[in-house]
């Protein structure tokens, strides 16, 4: 799917391809939540001048390769599979192309074996990596890339999402960082549903359905929705919870020795007492 903000990076290029000034290799940058991988397939296959609007990972082509994560990195045999092509001469394009989807992810010695084709690049031959997350790529290998970044507002959302006819709370944006696409999909769903229904007597019920969500996704939309609830007034205790939450999402991401049930209940029983002293009209500890 094409999307407005992708519009002036995609002609960039493309004006680029007329020009015959297209460099080797290629960053394609956009935010989470913007659709940045539409955006480099659409700008991949143009590259091959095939129509963009297929979907990359079932278009089979003799001179395109299109990697994305296996698992939760891109892993040094994808890397090895790519640089055999690379080398390969063009079969019916007018140039060879390869794309990876969420290059953050290369695996250090994935990126390793990816530098060193990058430093000689095959002629005629593009390398696009696509990525929300441009200060994760190594230093070496952000140095061999021309960067080209989608730009995009909070006001180019919202317009989007109402051309969608998409019914959305201010509270559900912002949970979402004001990222159309994943508003879109959550629509009206909002953290605070969850919050009210954890002050039950019994929150262990919630707790279970929490668990079956992705933790750390939905501690990022806690962690927003605290801080877009306190938008004209900035409470101590509820800002603090709300690094707490941050914290947590953390430590869920990069240890394998996280406990993510235990953490939860943790941040539950914090926010269940939190209310408590509100309704009781006491202040709130840290």
């Amino acid at each position: 799917m094409n999307y407005p903000w992708h519009e002036a990076v995609y002609q960039t290029v493309m004006q680029r391809r007329t020009e015959g000034t297209l460099p080797s290799a290629m960053a394609v940058i956009c935010d989470e939540g913007w659709g940045g991988t539409a955006l480099l397939s659409q700008i991949a296959l143009s590259l091959l001048e095939v129509s963009p609007a297929q979907s990359p990972e079932t278009f089979a082509h003799p001179d395109f390769r299109w990697v994305v994560p296996d698992g939760a990195v891109i892993k040094i045999d994808q890397v090895r599979a790519l640089n055999e092509f690379i080398v390969q001469t063009s079969q019916i394009a007018p140039r060879k192309v390869a794309a990876i989807a969420d290059a953050h992810l290369l695996n250090n010695n994935a990126a390793n074996t990816l530098l060193k084709t990058l430093e000689e690049p095959p002629a005629n031959t593009h390398i696009l990596l696509g990525t929300p997350h441009w200060g994760r790529l190594l230093p070496t290998i952000r140095s061999r890339c021309q960067r080209f970044q989608a730009a995009h507002r909070i006001e180019d959302a919202k317009t989007w999402l109402d051309q969608q006819d998409v019914a959305f709370k201010d509270a559900s944006f912002a949970e979402h960082g004001y990222a159309p696409l994943p508003t879109a999909e959550a629509g009206s769903d909002s953290v605070d549903q969850w919050m009210a229904r954890l002050e039950a007597a019994n929150p262990a019920p919630v707790l279970d359905e929490l668990m079956k969500l992705d933790i750390p996704h939905f501690l990022s939309r806690w962690y927003r929705y605290l801080v877009w609830a306190q938008r004209d007034r900035a409470q101590r205790v509820l800002l603090a919870f709300a690094e707490e939450i941050n914290q947590a999402r953390l430590q869920i991401e990069t240890s394998n020795a996280a406990n993510a049930r235990l953490l939860l209940e943790r941040l539950v029983y914090q926010w269940r007492s939190i209310k408590a002293r509100q309704r009781a009209g006491q202040p709130s500890a840290n």
